[in-house]
């Protein structure tokens, strides 16, 4: 395929990532800032998928990317949600971008690549196998902004991510549901653990501005000085969350604006 390219333009989204790769393997597009991810298990109920795609349209409308798997069930929802708001869709795949697994979801992956893209630190021609998917973990928690667990058992992948973002001093977001449900008893225990629930679509979005600033189709980007400047003097000066001024700048350094080294930022 003529379109994979390997590159190190999403560094700066994957510091503090355990064993960041130097590189990436992509299709499409990357992120330009950090995204929301949106995660779950493969064994859902419908109640789950229907959750899972409402939140994707939901956070896509509102601007942000949405970083997610590839996999059956919430991770399929979630893009397809995605795909439904006019977004931008990332998949972080445990094997090569050329491979493309489960292979049911080739049509969905090629749609993300209209406007989104896959994203692997595998080499193109990698094929997918148990352990690479927990590894692949780690990025879908760094390309992203904030977590957001629909449905999920105690062990598997979803909780992995959850835990791999709390590490990355990410927040995490949880949906209610049944108690007796198996595929509920993880996002039930992250919010007794104190993850924020999720009530509705609405909810999720005016959580998402408390932390990351105004969603990306409202928001005026923070003004950046020129010459150089003190994170610690921009954060404190701004009167937009925190999140949402380190948010501006990582998409400045991402699109060649900005530089940053050493908690200094330089144009």
């Amino acid at each position: 395929m003529s379109d994979i390219r390997r590159t190190n333009e999403l560094a700066p989204l994957l510091v503090g990532v355990p064993q960041a790769p130097s590189h990436l393997w992509v299709r499409g597009n990357v992120p330009t800032m950090p995204g929301v991810a949106i995660v779950g298990t493969r064994r859902c109920t419908e109640y789950g998928r229907s959750i899972a795609r409402n939140l994707g349209h939901a956070v896509a409308s509102a601007g942000w990317p949405v970083i997610s798997g590839l996999a059956r069930g919430i991770d399929a929802a979630a893009h397809k949600g995605t795909l439904d708001g006019g977004g931008e869709g990332f998949a972080v795949l445990g094997c090569g971008v050329d491979v493309v697994y489960p292979a049911d979801n080739r049509g969905l992956a090629e749609q993300l690549l209209l406007s989104g893209g896959l994203i692997s630190e595998y080499p193109p021609g990698t094929p997918p196998a148990p352990f690479r998917f927990p590894a692949r973990n780690r990025l879908i928690a760094g390309l992203s902004g904030v977590v957001v667990v629909v449905e999920a058992a105690v062990t598997g992948g979803a909780l992995i991510t959850a835990r791999l973002a709390l590490d990355q001093g990410k927040d995490v977001l949880a949906v209610p549901g049944d108690i007796n449900r198996p595929t509920s008893e993880g996002c039930n225990l992250l919010i007794r653990d104190g993850a924020y629930p999720v009530l509705s679509p609405e909810d999720l979005i005016e959580c998402l501005e408390r932390i990351l600033g105004p969603s990306p189709r409202s928001a005026t980007p923070t003004p950046f000085p020129s010459g150089v400047a003190l994170l610690d003097d921009l954060l404190e000066q701004s009167d937009r969350p925190v999140g949402a001024v380190l948010a501006d700048l990582v998409k400045a350094e991402l699109a060649g604006r900005l530089r940053i080294k050493d908690g200094v930022a330089g144009t």
